[in-house]
C-alpha cells in the first residue's frame, strides 16, 4: 500500500490494524494485502478530495459524501461491484478496529450501503464430463510422476470438495491419517473430511514415484523442478485437458469443487452435510454453490414422492 502522507502516526495506526487482523482475527496475508490496498485507495482519494495530507483528524472526521464519491470514482475506473463491496467492507473493518481499540468513532462509514453485487451462479460439470476428465487427466504429461500427480490432485479435489489452495497446502503428515483429512481453511477454521480410499491410494502412488524428498510438514504436490505446485500451473494442465477432449470452457479446479457439491446433492446428500464438507459458514452460501437443473428435480420428485408414485392408481 502506497499512502500519500508524512504523518508517522497514521502509518503506525495502519500497521497496528494490519497486525490486529493477522494476530487477533487470523486473516490470511492475501486478505490483509487486499484490505490494506483498499484502505490506501480511499485515503489517497481523500488526499486529493480535501487537497491536504492525511492526518489522524482527517481519518476521524471522514464524511458520508466523501465515501460515496470514492465509490463513484472507483466505478468510473471500472472497479466491479464485487471489488467495491470488498473495498467498503475493508474500510468498515478498519473503522470498527478504530472504534474498538482506539475509541475513534465515525458513524458516517457505517451508514454507507454496500454496493449490490451481481449474482453469478457457480458452474459445475456434468457427471459424465467429470468422469471423462478423471479418466484422461494423465494422458499428456511427459513424466510418469507428473501424470500421477495430476490425477491424484484432480481426484482429491473432486472427491473431497477442497479448494485448490487447500489441496496444494496438504503435507505428508496430512496423508498419514487413516480415517480423515484435517483442513485449515478460510479464516483459519478447521474442518474434518473423510478420506475417499481412491484419492488416498492415488496420492500414495504419486508419492512413491515423486523424485524429490519431502519432509513431514512439506507440501506434497510438487512442480517439475521440485518446488511447491502453484494453482495456475495445475489449471494450465486442465486447459490442455479441456482443449484435447472438447470439454466445457468453465472447466477448472474450482469447477470440480462445485461439481463435488452439486453431484452429492443430486445423489441425495443432505445440504447441511455438504455445508460442513465445503467449510461454509452460511447455508445460503452452500445453496448458491449447488445448482440442480429443473429436469433433475422433476425426476427426483417422480421417483420419490408417494403421490407421484401412486398417481396412476389415483387416476
Amino acid at each position: 500500500m502506497t499512502l500519500q502522507t508524512k504523518e508517522k502516526e497514521v502509518l503506525e495506526l495502519i500497521s497496528k490494524w494490519q497486525k490486529y487482523l493477522k494476530l487477533q482475527r487470523g486473516y490470511s496475508d492475501h486478505t490483509i494485502d487486499s484490505y490494506s490496498n483498499d484502505l490506501g485507495n480511499l485515503l489517497n482519494f481523500m488526499n486529493h478530495y480535501n487537497s491536504e495530507m492525511i492526518t489522524i483528524n482527517s481519518i476521524k472526521f471522514i464524511d458520508i459524501r466523501l465515501v460515496r464519491s470514492w465509490l463513484a470514482k472507483r466505478q468510473q475506473d471500472n472497479y466491479s461491484a464485487t471489488s467495491n463491496a470488498r473495498g467498503l467492507s475493508a474500510i468498515k473493518n478498519f473503522y470498527k478496529y478504530l472504534e474498538k481499540v482506539h475509541n475513534i468513532i465515525c458513524h458516517a462509514i457505517f451508514s454507507v450501503k454496500t454496493p449490490r453485487k451481481a449474482k453469478i451462479l457457480p458452474r459445475s460439470l456434468s457427471q459424465d464430463d467429470s468422469k471423462l476428465s478423471i479418466e484422461h487427466i494423465d494422458d499428456f504429461a511427459d513424466l510418469e510422476w507428473i501424470e500421477l500427480r495430476n490425477k491424484a490432485l484432480l481426484v482429491l479435489i473432486y472427491a473431497t470438495g477442497l479448494r485448490i489452495s487447500e489441496a496444494l497446502a496438504m503435507t505428508r503428515s496430512d496423508v498419514q491419517n487413516v480415517d480423515f483429512i484435517k483442513i485449515i481453511g478460510k479464516g483459519n477454521k478447521e474442518r474434518i473430511i473423510p478420506w475417499i480410499p481412491v484419492a488416498k491410494n492415488l496420492i500414495e502412488q504419486y508419492l512413491s514415484k515423486l523424485p524429490y524428498h519431502i519432509n513431514a510438514n512439506d507440501p506434497i504436490f510438487r512442480g517439475k523442478l521440485g518446488k511447491k505446485l502453484q494453482a495456475p500451473v495445475f489449471n494450465r494442465e486442465l486447459i490442455k485437458l479441456r482443449r484435447l477432449y472438447g470439454l466445457p470452457e468453465h472447466l477448472s479446479a474450482h469447477a470440480f469443487r462445485h461439481s463435488f457439491a452439486t453431484h452429492l446433492l443430486e445423489n441425495g446428500a443432505d445440504l447441511r452435510a455438504i455445508q460442513e464438507l465445503l467449510g461454509h459458514e452460511s447455508l445460503s452460501t452452500t445453496q448458491h454453490y449447488t445448482k440442480i437443473d429443473i429436469k433433475h428435480l422433476e425426476n427426483v420428485y417422480n421417483n420419490s414422492h408417494p403421490i407421484s408414485k401412486s398417481s396412476k392408481k389415483i387416476i
